[in-house]
């Protein structure tokens, strides 16, 4: 099995190198949109445009194309390593059941297994660079469109439709995809739902090829706090693979195991380990039901130790796109008080939310690529270094 909080970390560090990525990106947006002439006339602005975002998508896939080495490697790294980690905790469970130590990396079909799970989720990040580089021109196309119509009315003048569009572009993020409602997932997010997934999913499938060749049946799923509602139904409760067992329920029908909303799915931390009758349960019910009682306060208000994890990743969130603009609007050479001041407030409403309800602080989820911000004497808030 894979713990928690091990998949909880497992993306921080291409989440990191792909935010500088990201921030290049933003600065390369930022400094065309500075530098771009919104007083030409319509026809001109088209095909001015039109050269931008060719160069701009150029520099894109460039970009992502230089970072697939690293995380072809990163991805080896970590596939390999967690399959070693829960199938070694799985053999560990069959030798103290007194069914002989097994070799769990020469298991029928793990390494054909652990092939296929790299190749995939390589094949997700070169996608990556195909979306991104489309999104993001959108993005960036959609931005100068509203700073010429902006400038060419009369509605705004020059500085304040650039100062504009870049601080859209920074709320946003740079877009590795798009979905047919509209939302954008930023790079960051779209690297951590693929590194997570395809870990899980490559040590489950580990796992029951290990559990078939020991005709194992039984599986117990793991528990933590903070789990999504509809995981909360399943985790820390044993199945039955086959399904016709008269105590315990099917495994794929109660836990959704091979789909995108289920056990091993997108983002998803649970993992499952082999569970053979007479064995002591992980889990009591008193411990499920702590992990799904309101034990957090914040402002007064009672949480779940998710709904309290939701508001955090929110406070993150804010950290991350004041960042964004303080890095974006450096490069297009305007101020960036403002961006210094909203990222300093931010700050500070998450050291109060972690007073009051005791989290931890997860600094990978507020960094932005290779950004750092030091405090100004002069005006007392944080600023760009």
């Amino acid at each position: 099995m894979l713990l928690p909080e091990y998949l909880a970390g497992a993306p921080d560090r291409l989440a990191a190198l792909y935010g500088e990525v990201e921030q290049d990106i933003l600065r390369n947006m930022a400094e065309r949109i500075a530098a771009y002439d919104f007083y030409i006339p319509a026809a001109q602005h088209q095909h001015q445009k039109l050269r931008a975002i060719g160069v701009l998508e150029d520099d894109i896939e460039a970009q992502l194309a230089g970072m697939s080495g690293k995380s072809r490697e990163e991805i080896q790294r970590l596939m390999q390593e967690a399959v070693k980690k829960s199938l070694t905790t799985d053999a560990a469970v069959y030798a103290a059941a007194g069914m002989g130590r097994v070799d769990p990396l020469q298991a029928a079909g793990v390494k054909r297994i652990l092939r296929d799970g790299m190749a995939q989720t390589n094949g997700l990040f070169v996608n990556l660079t195909r979306t991104t580089a489309n999104t993001a021109t959108k993005q960036f196309e959609d931005a100068l469109d509203r700073a010429w119509l902006k400038v060419s009315t009369g509605a705004f003048d020059y500085n304040s439709a650039v100062r504009t569009a870049v601080k859209d572009l920074s709320r946003q993020g740079v877009g590795a995809i798009q979905y047919p409602s509209g939302h954008i997932d930023t790079i960051e997010a779209a690297v951590r739902r693929a590194v997570v997934t395809g870990v899980n999913q490559t040590s489950a499938k580990s796992q029951l090829a290990l559990m078939d060749e020991l005709d194992v049946d039984l599986v117990e799923t793991t528990a933590h706090a903070g789990a999504r509602p509809d995981h909360q139904e399943w985790q820390g409760q044993v199945f039955c693979r086959k399904g016709h067992h008269p105590k315990y329920r099917d495994f794929v029908e109660s836990t959704g195991y091979g789909t995108g909303a289920g056990l091993c799915g997108w983002n998803c931390r649970h993992s499952f380990y082999p569970f053979l009758e007479g064995a002591s349960r992980a889990y009591t019910r008193d411990m499920l039901e702590g992990y799904a009682a309101k034990n957090y306060t914040y402002n007064g208000q009672k949480m779940t130790e998710y709904e309290a994890t939701q508001q955090q990743r929110y406070i993150e969130r804010q950290i991350r796109r004041w960042k964004r603009e303080g890095t974006a609007m450096r490069a297009a050479g305007r101020p960036t008080d403002e961006a210094a001041a909203k990222v300093a407030a931010w700050q500070g409403r998450m050291r109060d939310f972690l007073s009051q309800t005791g989290l931890k602080r997860d600094g990978a989820r507020e960094q932005v690529g290779n950004a750092v911000f030091t405090l100004s004497p002069e005006s007392g808030i944080m600023k760009p270094a």
